[in-house]
């Protein structure tokens, strides 16, 4: 019994294996471990540029650990080049330890530098962009790709500046072309060519100049040809800075001179002026009491357009040029009283009509004599008088009629003639509103109305009256051998058609053209 003890009475710990011991000790020895990986990894990660990374500092104060391992100039220059974390700082450390322990970390840093700038050189897309890559990385890991890119970029730029010194050039020698031809085709073609060319501007402005002046041409030519006043007004209308405007402007005042205008359709013709349209009473006035019956009624009268009459009688030169150019047959007889300015005498109503017909073939125009209605009107010149001036002592100043020289019962002894018993050169007189001389006095004249017995349902538009007697015209004015009642304004005389005397001539009027 002697050898027996208690059991457990001592405690062995290298024998006690209990599992929590052990478990404690694993514990500890991991923590440790996994202390030191932690700085370990601390010193050798890859950070991005600009990450700073943590170094270990000794406190002031603080005592080194005695066991710790002196750096080596490998960790110390990495570890500084991780301080600095520049392109700089790590190609110092590759540059010291270019088999370092932390060689292939310092070339990631730096790559990720040379990415970078690549990815601006790309961005930019220059050559000066890629050209500044290579002169920071001129073995960078894109340099290869760098020099293709400015090898290619310099050919295509010679290849547009090649392609663009011969559009130039092609795009001269087209506008030479079109320049040389001067049309519109021409210059459409080199449009159709060159849409954008350096002539493009001056290729559209020259082809709507031409398309203009086509037009103007065209209107020109069709008012030329329609030969009217209204044709020539509408092209005025169309192209008022038309190459034509002062042939147009002249074309509408020879067709249709402007009212009081004095003009002669050519040299050998008669001074022409233009009367106004409007509207007048004609015929005797219940005031006259020296008025026939012939002479009436009134009634007023509308002249709805303007029309021109001679400013004078037709004289013998007017009548001697006709007879020359063989409109007119016969010469007629001056009397021996001379010829020129005189108004032509000896002539019938059909030698009157014939000289007008000579004038409208030689000008173009419309002449005629004047309808009964138009001599009125034209002699009143607005009056309402029995006579010009107003009185039988006015009427001197503008009729050469029957004067106190004259031995007839007649002779307005108011007046002394400087013809005696004879015309006066057309235009010796003075003129009335209208400009017009002798409508009264001097010779009498035709007109184209037929011979009525009175004015009633006379026409009132200033058209001749083509009723009563046609064989008979009625002749108006008196002559220098009518007294103060055949130079009234309403006075009216019948002639033959036929009949000839020295004391009968006429004036012509033209139409004013639309």
């Amino acid at each position: 019994m002697s050898d027996w003890q208690p059991p457990n009475n001592e405690f062995d710990v290298r024998e006690e294996r209990t599992p929590y011991g052990r478990y404690a000790i694993y514990a500890v020895l991991l923590g440790a471990v996994a202390i030191g990986g932690i700085w370990l990894a601390s010193q050798v990660v890859v950070r991005e540029p600009g990450d700073r990374a943590p170094i270990i500092d000794i406190a002031q104060g603080e005592t080194p650990d005695p066991e710790a391992k002196p750096m080596g100039a490998d960790e110390a220059a990495w570890v500084a080049a991780l301080e600095k974390d520049t392109l700089e700082g790590y190609r110092e450390y590759l540059a010291e330890f270019p088999d370092g322990k932390f060689a292939e970390k310092a070339q990631e840093q730096i790559d990720v530098y040379d990415n970078r700038d690549w990815a601006t050189a790309e961005q930019r897309n220059t050559i000066v962009g890629y050209e500044d890559y290579l002169a920071a990385w001129e073995d960078g890991l894109h340099a290869d790709k760098a020099r293709e890119r400015i090898a290619e970029m310099k050919a295509a730029q010679t290849a547009a500046e090649r392609d663009a010194a011969e559009r130039a050039a092609r795009e001269k020698a087209d506008w030479q072309t079109a320049a040389q031809a001067n049309t519109i085709k021409s210059y459409q073609t080199y449009l159709g060519k060159h849409a954008t060319g350096t002539n493009a501007d001056t290729a559209r402005s020259r082809i709507a100049s031409m398309q203009a002046s086509a037009a103007d041409n065209a209107a020109w030519q069709a008012a030329d040809a329609a030969g009217t006043a209204d044709a020539y007004e509408r092209y005025l209308s169309s192209f008022p800075q038309g190459a034509y405007v002062a042939q147009a402007i002249a074309a509408i005042e020879r067709l249709r001179p402007s009212v009081g205008k004095v003009f002669s359709d050519c040299d050998a013709c008669p001074s022409m002026t233009v009367l106004p349209g409007g509207n007048d009473t004609l015929g005797a006035l219940d005031t006259d009491d020296t008025a026939r019956s012939n002479e009436k009624p009134a009634r007023p009268v509308n002249f709805s357009a303007p029309f021109a009459m001679s400013v004078r009688e037709v004289s013998f030169a007017d009548y001697d040029a006709c007879v020359a150019a063989g409109g007119c047959s016969t010469r007629p007889s001056d009397k021996g009283w001379g010829r020129g300015l005189r108004p032509v005498i000896n002539v019938s109503f059909a030698d009157a009509l014939a000289y007008a017909s000579w004038l409208s073939a030689k000008t173009g125009f419309a002449y005629s004599l004047p309808s009964e209605a138009q001599w009125e009107y034209a002699a009143r010149a607005g009056s309402n008088d029995i006579y010009p001036g107003g009185s039988t002592a006015a009427l001197c100043a503008f009729a050469n009629g029957a004067s106190k020289e004259t031995s007839v019962a007649w002779a307005n002894t108011a007046c002394t003639d400087p013809g005696v018993g004879r015309t006066l050169p057309g235009g010796t007189l003075s003129a009335n509103k209208f400009g017009l001389r002798d409508m009264v006095g001097n010779v009498a004249e035709w007109t184209l109305d037929c011979n009525t017995l009175n004015l009633r349902d006379a026409p009132v538009d200033g058209s001749a009256d083509a009723r009563g007697s046609c064989g008979q015209r009625v002749v108006r004015g008196g002559s220098w051998f009518s007294g103060p009642d055949d130079l009234r304004y309403s006075a009216r005389t019948m002639l033959r058609r036929g009949d000839k005397n020295d004391f009968t001539g006429f004036r012509v009027v033209r139409k004013i053209s639309g």
